[in-house]
């Protein structure tokens, strides 16, 4: 089960009532010593490595601060109340949902932002003034949009062999199928190398009516926006594309009207099953030159090497490009 938005309500603690108190001095005058409120709890969002979706969020949907304690006599002040830890996985950008106005974007773990503070507590009577309540509770509701973080991310038409990619690369415990739109959630696996290992994402699949909402609809194309390199996968016989050049039109067409941005992010276009290839390379892929084209078999894993390597070449400069800039 996989949830990448959802709204919850956040409401914090109540500040706790100040008290009113007096102790009698031995001449029998009375002098106040209530004691102050203690104040309510925060309520906090952090990011948690551990957290893969928003699904947890789903069932309980309101979450609570506790309320400060109330104070009493010889000045003693109430205790604060709890805090309200809500977690959620690293990626999450976090609206007011009111006005759809940007809170946070928590991306590493244990980031946090705290959306409501506690109220404060109510004073007693230690000044010589009546007690005072507490500040009331205060109430948010919030819309929270996850977007996968990875370094490669396989976007292709149905069937192309996307899952087969990523068992090959990640070793995924995830089952393939010979039946279009198979993957109906983002899958996601980690590639480790001899130098280092990156994070692979699958989206389910994409087709020329995707954008009408048929299919499973072009919605999970959203988490491109934290791509680093993007696999275009095309097949040599698919359904769903008279040939190379008309794939690779739906599968940027279909990109470009979900968010043009998302065509800045360097890509590669990946030719799957090239074990089925009678000669050195098939004709007719009429690809601009610009586009770098590979040619594998996730079946066999001829082509995965040069790949991988090409990808971490890519990903590699980028990182450095990214450094200079900071």
């Amino acid at each position: 089960m996989f949830l990448d938005e959802v709204t919850i309500t956040v409401r914090s603690g109540a500040g706790g009532k100040g008290c009113e108190s007096y102790r009698k001095r031995s001449d029998h005058k009375r002098i106040p010593n209530g004691g102050d409120g203690g104040d309510g709890g925060d309520v906090v969002l952090k990011a948690d490595a551990q957290t893969g979706s928003l699904l947890p969020l789903q069932s309980k949907r309101i979450f609570e601060a506790e309320c400060g304690g109330l104070g009493s006599g010889n000045n003693r002040h109430g205790r604060k109340g709890e805090d309200c830890i809500v977690k959620i996985p690293c990626g999450t950008t976090v609206y007011n949902k009111q006005n759809h106005l940007l809170i946070r974007d928590l991306v590493n773990p244990d980031e946090e932002v705290v959306v409501l503070k506690g109220g404060k507590g109510g004073y007693g009577n230690h000044a010589g003034l009546p007690p005072v309540e507490g500040a009331p509770t205060k109430e948010l509701e919030l819309l929270l949009s996850f977007k996968i973080i990875a370094d490669i991310f396989l976007v292709g038409l149905p069937n192309s062999g996307k899952t087969a990619l990523l068992k090959r690369l990640t070793g995924a415990g995830i089952s393939e199928a010979e039946y279009p739109f198979a993957t109906k959630t983002p899958q996601l696996g980690t590639f480790q190398s001899d130098f280092d290992q990156l994070r692979i994402c699958e989206l389910p699949a994409v087709y020329e009516a995707s954008g009408e909402g048929r299919g499973l609809g072009t919605h999970f194309l959203k988490h491109l926006e934290r791509a680093r390199l993007i696999f275009f996968m095309l097949d040599l016989k698919s359904e769903f594309a008279s040939d190379f050049k008309t794939g690779y039109d739906i599968l940027l067409s279909t990109v470009e009207r979900f968010n043009p941005n998302f065509l800045k992010t360097p890509r590669f276009w990946v030719v799957n099953k090239s074990d089925l290839i009678e000669t050195q390379k098939p004709k007719g892929i009429n690809l601009p030159k610009a586009e770098k084209v590979f040619f594998i078999s996730a079946k066999t894993g001829e082509g995965i090497e040069i790949l991988m390597r090409q990808a971490r070449s890519v990903l590699e400069k980028n990182h450095e490009t990214a450094n200079q800039k900071g």
